[in-house]
């Protein structure tokens, strides 16, 4: 049986982040550079089967409304751009789709300051038609992602495949957990086990 590894890449770096994190504080991006994901995968599932691992983000672009927005944008590039690197020497592919949507904040009533938040957009969508593509009876699905928005796709897939979910320490998904087949979870412990000692250093 073939199996195949789909990652919700925006939704893993934030579950990393998190279980990475101190004192209830989420750890910067950065922290992520060169990370081992390939052996993280290996630990959570307790083998090396061979897989076929497909890292799903959004195509991001400049936003240059404000130079707040601009900064923001361009870091987000280069931070991706790195993650692009560390992957393809990791052997995993990473797919883009989908957009990089920005959205202003109302403004701070007190001094009338706008924070711009950035969101993805479609990128479920195109993890959840590959999913629901590949499903077969030769085929292990293993989804690494906790939102709730690929359930449709889940419940569809498991009408052939096989499907794994793996989500993360403390905020399993009940619902993700009750329609698939196997559960396994990503702990804090396992983070620090493949983070890297000698990181690059990205501006903030």
């Amino acid at each position: 049986m073939s199996r195949l590894i789909l990652i919700d890449g925006e939704n893993l770096i934030y579950g990393l982040r998190k279980l990475a994190g101190k004192d209830g504080n989420r750890a910067t991006r950065e922290k992520l550079l060169g990370f081992d994901f390939r052996g993280l995968l290996n630990e959570v599932l307790e083998d090396e089967q061979k897989a076929q691992i497909m890292f799903y983000g959004a195509k991001l672009r400049k936003f240059s409304a404000d130079k707040a927005i601009l900064k923001k944008t361009t870091e987000a590039i280069k931070w991706q751009s790195y993650l692009v690197n560390d992957l393809q020497k990791q052997g995993i592919q990473f797919v883009k789709v989908g957009n990089l949507r920005a959205r202003e904040t109302d403004p701070c009533p007190g001094c009338g300051h706008h924070e711009w938040h950035l969101l993805e957009k479609g990128v479920d969508v195109g993890l959840a038609v590959r999913m629901v593509a590949a499903a077969s009876r030769n085929t292990e699905i293993v989804l690494v992602s906790s939102d709730t928005d690929l359930l449709p796709a889940v419940r569809e897939a498991k009408e052939k495949s096989r499907i794994i979910y793996i989500g993360y320490e403390n905020s399993l998904v009940v619902s993700l957990v009750r329609n698939t087949h196997i559960t396994k979870v990503i702990t804090a412990q396992m983070v620090a086990n493949h983070l890297q000692k000698n990181q690059k250093k990205v501006s903030r």
